[in-house]
C-alpha cells in the first residue's frame, strides 16, 4: 500500500483510509482505501491508465451529489476529479470535467451567453451533470447545450457527439461503457443586451428554494418526472386485457 501511496501522490493528493460521508450531500459512506484529488486533466488521463493496467478498481467522484457509498467503504481508488479549467470559444463555453455545473452557469452567463440559466440550481460537476444528463426547469443537457465532450474509454482520450453519448431521460451511454468524461462543450447562444441573464436565474434558484426543503442532508435530487398520462394508459390498457 505504501508504494502505491507514493506512485499516487505523482498525479494528486492522497489520502488513505479516507470516510466518503465527507464528499457526499447525503453524508454516509465508509473509507475509500485511497481517495485522490486530481486537479488537471492530463495528471487525470495518466491515472486512469495505470489503474487500468494494474487492474486497481476505481471510482469517479464528482461533486457528491445522487451518490449512495457504502458503509463498507470502497476497496480501491476513488478519484475526486477537481479539473476545472474554462474557456470560452464565441458561443461555445469549454468546462473541465470538474467544473462545479452552479459556477459554469454563472460564468457562461457573465460571458453574455444563454442557455444554461438553468444550470444554476443543480448540485455536482459538469461531468456528473453530462453522465446523468442533468435537467432542471425543463432544459437538459442532451437537448439544450451539450455539443461534445472528450471521454477517457479503453485506454483512449475519444471526442463524442450529443449524439453518441446516447442521451435518454437522466441516462446516457457512460453509465453503461465505463467512460470517464473530461471536458465538456456547450454549445449556447449570444445573449440580446437586455436579455437579464442573472434575473431568469435568480427566479429559477427562488423556484427551487421554495418548493424544496433546504438544510438537510440529501441526495441533491432524487425523483424522476413521470408521464402520468402515459402510464395510467397503459394501466387502462392492462386492466383491460386483464377484464377481458
Amino acid at each position: 500500500m505504501q508504494d502505491l501511496y507514493k506512485k499516487f501522490k505523482d498525479y494528486g493528493k492522497v489520502k488513505l483510509n479516507e470516510p466518503l460521508a465527507k464528499h457526499t450531500t447525503f453524508k454516509i459512506g465508509g473509507p475509500a482505501s485511497f481517495f485522490v484529488t486530481v486537479t488537471e486533466t492530463e495528471k487525470l488521463v495518466e491515472l486512469l491508465k495505470l489503474l487500468d493496467g494494474k487492474g486497481i478498481d476505481y471510482f469517479i467522484h464528482g461533486g457528491g451529489s445522487n451518490t449512495l457509498a457504502s458503509d463498507a467503504g470502497f476497496v480501491g481508488v476513488v478519484i475526486d476529479v477537481k479539473t476545472r479549467n474554462t474557456e470560452v470559444q464565441e458561443d461555445v463555453f469549454i468546462a473541465d470535467a470538474g467544473c462545479v455545473t452552479v459556477a459554469v452557469a454563472q460564468k457562461s452567463m457573465a460571458a453574455g451567453l444563454t442557455g444554461f440559466e438553468w444550470g444554476v440550481g443543480v448540485p455536482g460537476t459538469i461531468g456528473g451533470a453530462v453522465r446523468g444528463n442533468a435537467g432542471a426547469m425543463g432544459g437538459d443537457m442532451k437537448k439544450d447545450i451539450l455539443k461534445k465532450v472528450d471521454v477517457y474509454i479503453d485506454g483512449e482520450v475519444v471526442e463524442m457527439t450529443n449524439e453518441e453519448c446516447e442521451f435518454g431521460y437522466r441516462e446516457s451511454a457512460f453509465k453503461n461503457n465505463g467512460g470517464v468524461i473530461l471536458r465538456a462543450y456547450l454549445q449556447l447562444k449570444k445573449a440580446e443586451p437586455d436579455a437579464q441573464l442573472m434575473k431568469k436565474a435568480l427566479e429559477h434558484l427562488q423556484y427551487r428554494s421554495s418548493t424544496q426543503p433546504q438544510g438537510f442532508a440529501s441526495s441533491g435530487c432524487i425523483f424522476k418526472n413521470s408521464d402520468f398520462k402515459i402510464q395510467n394508459a397503459e394501466c387502462l390498457d392492462t386492466l383491460r386485457e386483464f377484464d377481458a
